[in-house]
């Protein structure tokens, strides 16, 4: 038996970003890039994570939104449960 994992450090659930594409005079929004969809992942006490893509791919996006640098769609991020 296998003694149950620690809680995560960080905790990321569904995490969403939009970027709002904006034309004419009166910078109506007329659609959106989807820069993040439903990105989720835990990392737990002692280990690493790498985001790894193609460019364009949103890591530095996803980066970003999990600093709090951009904020989110939608989606959660807890730091220690927070």
């Amino acid at each position: 038996m296998t003694a149950p994992s620690p809680r995560p450090v960080l905790r990321v659930s569904n995490l969403v970003k939009h970027f709002p594409v904006r034309r004419g005079v009166l910078g109506r929004q007329v659609g959106a890039v989807h820069a993040v969809d439903e990105v989720s992942f835990d990392l737990h006490p002692g280990r690493s994570l790498g985001l790894v893509g193609e460019s364009g791919s949103g890591k530095t996006t996803t980066g970003r939104t999990v600093m709090g640098l951009v904020q989110a769609t939608s989606g959660t991020v807890e730091l220690d449960g927070v």
